[in-house]
């Protein structure tokens, strides 16, 4: 007894050291960030950070991470991986919780993750040789990442060195996400170099629709045509706020504005980037950024794998007002306009698409009819009536007659007119199409219509059978040969 409690105490003790060591895989940098963030328990944020934050697990599964805050509650996100973890502090040591069921990766790197109201979500990334253009949502009850349906999908990502924008607002009450710029292999598969689409969407999460804003502005693109990985990117409600080449801006989606910080706030805050980042002469040091709030923190990460950080507040009232230019052009582009009614009404669109087709055919069927004059077509008609021998007319009549009715003319009725109701079938059979192909020839060739006018349709209650009847096209003036 004893010596079981021995081996049970044992096998306990190993298993919490093991646990302990799953506990303290963070390296010191990555519980001091964590621990910025933990201490904060009201802002979110969502910001990238590079792989020599990799949090106890395999670089080679991912390219960086997004981290993501919601109020109190820290998470990460490895992009190009499922999984999603929870940093939480136990006995003053920060612990990461595995939330996900994920078994697959690959699908999601340089993709981008955010809260909007109580649900994580992500969208764009590269994976499996495509561009992403959907959006996923964590789910708590799979605890996988499930699909978002959407009208279209707009495909994106976001590395250093694009020019993409995306800026969500996670406390609208009819929350949006604005991307700037879609991408998309024009020679796949041949090759995998990508084209923009230098368009300005907007995506509505409540009628989970795309709609394209228009055309990128010219003074836009020139602005991030040198964007570097230490620019800052933050979402501070309906602002979204960057900087690039030294100069802070602010852009205003909704109304479809950009301008810089006023010029006090704009030096003032390109102080404090220099006081950081300046001094890194070896390129050895790794800096990003992110606020809390309407604080801006810069941090930077030494060689020697050294965290530290300044903050300072970003006055949201110090913004240039005068001097500001449009982020896209509200006129948007045929091709655009044309995608967004094709997305957005398909089912009408696809019912346009035929009632046009149905009405072209009607169309050139009475001009193929009206070609001919009317003196001269009424003479063709009665020269082919008087081509036709008497078994012949007396089938047409009796087609005309059960057309009235609204009947087709059963072979039955068919083989006692042409006399062969006492034959064997096979020969029925081909006495029939006899007696049709030459009615319809003769009519072919006498009246140079191309539809037939006889026509055969398969019989309801025994497919093997085929029931005649007049072509509806012609009823009128078969009506008039009859009578005359």
């Amino acid at each position: 007894m004893k010596k079981a409690i021995i081996i049970l105490f044992l096998i306990n003790l190993n298993a919490n050291l093991f646990a302990q060591k799953e506990i303290y895989l963070l390296k010191k940098h990555e519980e001091k960030l964590l621990n910025l963030l933990l201490s904060d328990t009201i802002n979110n944020t969502s910001f990238t950070i590079p792989n020599n934050f990799n949090f106890g697990l395999e670089n080679q599964l991912f390219t960086n991470s997004n981290v993501i805050k919601k109020g109190k509650d820290v998470y990460i996100q490895p992009l190009g991986t499922g999984r999603l973890y929870q940093a939480v502090n136990l006995n003053g040591r920060i612990h990461l919780n595995r939330l996900d069921k994920t078994n697959h990766s690959g699908v999601s790197f340089f993709s981008q993750n955010f809260f909007i109201n109580d649900t994580l979500f992500q969208y764009g990334g590269l994976g499996f040789w495509q561009i992403r253009g959907i959006f996923s949502y964590y789910s708590k009850q799979t605890n996988q990442w499930e699909l978002v349906q959407s009208n279209r999908s707009v495909q994106s990502y976001f590395d250093d060195q694009r020019d993409a924008v995306m800026h969500y607002d996670d406390q609208r009450k009819d929350p949006k996400l604005f991307v700037t710029n879609s991408y998309y292999y024009p020679n796949y598969p041949s090759s995998f170099e990508t084209s923009a689409t230098d368009s300005c969407y907007v995506y509505d999460f409540h009628t989970r629709n795309w709609e394209a804003l228009g055309k990128l502005t010219p003074e836009f693109k020139k602005i991030f045509e040198n964007k570097h990985s230490h620019d800052i990117e933050l979402h501070l409600n309906k602002l979204f706020v960057f900087q690039t080449q030294l100069d802070f801006y602010w852009i205003d989606f909704d109304n479809n504005k950009l301008g810089r910080f006023n010029v006090k706030e704009n030096n003032r805050l390109r102080q404090v980037w220099l006081s950081v980042y300046n001094n890194d002469k070896a390129k050895l040091e790794t800096g990003f950024q992110f606020n809390l709030g309407n604080v801006l923190y810069y941090l930077r990460l030494d060689g020697d794998k050294n965290l530290d950080w300044i903050k300072t507040p970003i006055d949201l009232k110090a913004l240039d007002t005068i001097n500001i230019i449009q982020v896209y052009n509200n006129k948007s582009s045929l091709i655009e306009i044309s995608k967004n009614f094709v997305s957005n009404n398909k089912s009408s669109f696809y019912i346009i698409i035929i009632v046009v087709l149905i009405a072209f055919v009607f169309r050139s069927n009475i001009f193929r009819r009206k070609r001919i004059p009317k003196e001269l077509a009424t003479i063709l008609y009665r020269n082919f009536f008087n081509s036709l021998n008497i078994i012949e007319k007396e089938l047409i009549e009796a087609l005309y007659q059960n057309n009235l009715k609204g009947e087709e003319l059963s072979t039955k009725s068919i083989n006692k007119i042409i006399g062969v109701q006492q034959k064997d079938t096979l020969t029925q059979n081909k006495s029939r199409s006899d007696h049709f192909i030459k009615i319809n020839q003769k009519f072919k060739m006498a009246t140079q219509n191309t539809e037939p006018l006889i026509i055969k349709n398969r019989d309801k209650t025994d497919k093997r059978q085929y029931n005649y009847d007049v072509n509806e096209m012609y009823v009128v003036e078969i009506e008039k040969l009859l009578k005359d």
